[in-house]
């Protein structure tokens, strides 16, 4: 049974391949198209879980570009890169220019020339067979000589990897400019390739095709306004973090306000004259003035000491529209009550040992342990 396959195959070999290609060729292709969607799948999540700052300057540059992030790390998983450029005069066969990217890299470029042009002629000879048609490749291992080929001259250009979108249409434009440019010298060739110099520029554009193209104005500029816009806000985040720790953590600084001591006049003492009776009248009585012992000073009455119950602004006068004097009494601190008049209370602070301050606070943010004495409070008019 084997042995009648093998001969069936060995005679009718075309006929087998089309029994067996619906079946085959559609399994490859399919297993070919997973293996691909799997890659690029692979590569997308590897690059949505990676936060390396390449990784994030390419997704950045895939987005402003319009390109799948997947696309383009795909891309550069495949490397591409042009090794040789050869300008080959097409009747003669000669070298018109070559363009390496190794320059200390010296091939005998003549000799190239003149094989190339001898196997595009034995494909022409051999399987054209009248009909129209160019040898455009030629693959040895994993690099190829890709070709492409006006009226009068051809391009052969030797790359490595597989080559980007869009690179062969490029070669066929260089090669169409450089034919309606040297159309002339081309027809009328007569060995001498200096005539031809000037077209070297435009094929050494062609070892730079399979590199990453630059962003072009309008995406430079969108890339420039989105880096300003992160670098403000990050300048306002980072100010507004500053200022909010300040208000947080703001030390009241005491300013020194002159108080004026307050006395209290007491009255002085008045003597009081005095007669003392005697039995008889003298001639000449003298009346003796006794004083009246003067009054006693009473004892200092005890602060009274109160405690603030939060962070309230200390003002000139006991009302909400008065002036502050620059200073918060913070939540815990220790006062001395001087006076309470209606909703407000006069209190004294010596901030660290400094000036004393006197002002107003409302009397709801001052507590004490001990009842306010009766004659530092001053009732509200019509109270």
């Amino acid at each position: 049974m084997g042995d009648a396959i093998r001969r069936k195959i060995r005679d009718a070999r075309d006929e087998m391949v089309e029994a067996l290609y619906p079946i085959i060729g559609r399994t490859v292709i399919r297993a070919v198209s997973e293996a691909i969607r799997d890659l690029a799948r692979a590569v997308d999540a590897q690059m949505r879980a990676s936060l390396s700052p390449q990784t994030l300057w390419r997704r950045l540059k895939a987005r402003i570009k319009g390109v799948p992030s997947a696309e383009v790390a795909l891309r550069e998983a495949l490397p591409f890169q042009v090794n040789e450029v050869f300008l080959i005069h097409r009747e003669t066969g000669l070298l018109l220019r070559h363009i390496s990217c190794d320059p200390e890299a010296s091939p005998d470029s003549d000799l190239i020339s003149g094989m190339l042009t001898a196997i595009r002629d034995f494909a022409q000879d051999a399987f054209g067979r009248g009909q129209e048609g160019e040898l455009n490749a030629i693959q040895y291992g994993e690099r190829r000589i890709m070709i492409e080929a006006a009226r009068h001259a051809y391009l052969a250009v030797v790359v490595d990897g597989i080559e980007p979108p869009g690179f062969r249409a490029e070669m066929r434009e260089r090669i169409i400019d450089i034919e309606h440019a040297y159309e002339k010298t081309l027809r009328n060739y007569d060995g001498d390739p200096m005539p031809l110099a000037p077209a070297e520029a435009s094929l050494r554009s062609l070892l730079t095709a399979g590199q990453p193209r630059a962003l072009s104005p309008a995406q430079k500029c969108v890339m420039t306004g989105m880096l300003s816009l992160v670098v403000i806000c990050l300048a306002m985040f980072c100010l507004s973090g500053r200022w909010v720790w300040q208000v947080m953590h703001r030390i009241p600084t005491p300013l020194p306000v002159a108080v004026e001591p307050t006395f209290t006049a007491i009255p002085p003492s008045t003597p009081t004259a005095t007669l003392s009776p005697t039995p008889t009248v003298p001639p000449s009585p003298t009346p003796t003035l006794t004083p009246t012992p003067a009054a006693t000073a009473s004892a200092t009455p005890t602060p009274v000491i109160g405690l603030m119950l939060g962070n309230v602004w200390i003002r000139t006068e006991p009302a909400a529209a008065s002036p502050r004097l620059g200073l918060i009494l913070e939540q815990g601190q220790s006062v001395e009550i001087l006076a309470v008049f209606g909703d407000w209370c006069q209190v004294r602070w010596a901030p660290q040992a400094q000036v004393e301050v006197v002002g107003w606070v409302p009397v709801k943010w001052v507590g004490t342990i001990d009842p306010i004495p009766a004659q530092i409070i001053t009732p509200m008019p019509g109270s």
